[in-house]
């Protein structure tokens, strides 16, 4: 088969990771499958020489229709698993997602959860992402973990007004709490001091699931005035319903979602370093707020573009939904 050449990395390739793989790492491999292309492939293995181990191969055959995921050990393929369905098509650009955890690889492919495969070898092993065939592949990237939230306040009384710390592109602010059956609105404000009335506000979530309205309105109050309002229908949640809001901090934009799924999206409008306050009010009860993530981070030294813009790229962000895990943005754009 002859080997054309990606975008950006020459195919075949095999590059090193900064740091060995362990649970709760994440990496993402963007690209695009060749028109006609008949097979590729994408490794995570132990070296960079012919002949050394692979912890996760995934082979993509399209004359059969399937994708076969297997691992090289001591020179021996191990016992194939199969899926009988491709998740990319000739000419199409994709995003695949590898979440590490303990016990295995979870593959979600365009925000859609793929596949899960058990680990034959120790993770620690695994220093090189590879990938040949009829592909190209435009970045990789991968996220620090394990880490824990640095701020967390549990059952707050409403209205809470607290210190949010550093915010930057990566940041996670969760929110999970309950609606009152009679709740008319609440809002979520990120401020650049602690008075909401005299304070910019440059990221302000009006959540209103009243019959009346039933929307979310996405603004920013700048000198004492409001700006031009972005308001969605419907609204995500509703009276007596319990919900998790995510608000990920991105290089230009907040991303929103509620209960798994992705919402809205809401251009800064002010330097995300200006924001040091976080405020809730209104008609709702709040059991738990905190603030996750680290500052955006390559897992490698090669990376010629940063990923797709509008991607929510956040290991939490890769939630459990039912027995499966999906990206919390099922759209994700390229």
């Amino acid at each position: 088969m002859q080997y054309l050449p990606s975008t950006f990395f020459g195919v075949p390739f095999i590059h090193p990771f900064k740091r060995n793989l362990q649970a709760g790492s994440m990496v993402a491999i963007y690209g695009v499958v060749l028109p006609g292309a008949d097979r590729f492939v994408l490794n995570l293995q132990t070296g960079p020489n012919d002949g050394d181990d692979i912890a996760l191969h995934l082979s993509f055959r399209f004359p059969e229709g399937l994708v076969v995921l297997n691992t090289l050990q001591g020179g021996g393929w191990q016992h194939e698993q199969r899926h009988h369905s491709l998740p990319v098509a000739h000419g199409q650009h994709f995003q695949m997602l590898v979440y590490v955890q303990h016990d295995s690889f979870k593959i979600a492919f365009n925000g859609q959860h793929f596949a899960d495969f058990h680990h034959r070898m120790p993770l620690e092993m695994i220093s090189h992402v590879g990938a040949e065939g009829e592909v190209h592949v435009n970045n990789v990237t991968g996220v620090r973990l394990p880490y824990e939230p640095d701020n967390v306040v549990n059952s707050p009384p409403i209205p809470l007004v607290m210190n949010s710390g550093p915010i930057f592109p990566g940041r996670l602010i969760r929110i999970r709490g309950t609606v009152p059956h009679d709740a008319y609105r609440f809002t979520i404000n990120l401020m650049d001091g602690p008075d909401h009335e005299h304070n910019d506000i440059p990221f302000h979530a009006s959540v209103r699931p009243n019959s009346s309205e039933f929307l979310v309105e996405l603004n920013s109050q700048r000198n004492g005035g409001w700006q031009n309002g972005h308001q969605i229908r419907p609204c995500p949640i509703r009276p007596g319903q319990a919900f998790e809001m995510l608000v990920l901090v991105d290089m230009d934009n907040y991303k929103i979602a509620f209960n798994g799924q992705h919402f809205a999206e809401f251009a800064h409008r002010f330097p995300i370093e200006s924001v040091n306050y976080f405020r809730i009010d209104g008609s709702v009860n709040i059991s738990k707020v905190s603030f996750e993530g680290h500052r955006r981070d390559s897992a490698f030294d090669f990376i010629p573009v940063p990923p797709p813009a509008n991607d929510y790229f956040h290991p939490h962000a890769y939630e459990a939904v039912g027995n499966h895990f999906v990206f919390a943005n099922p759209y994700p754009t390229f």
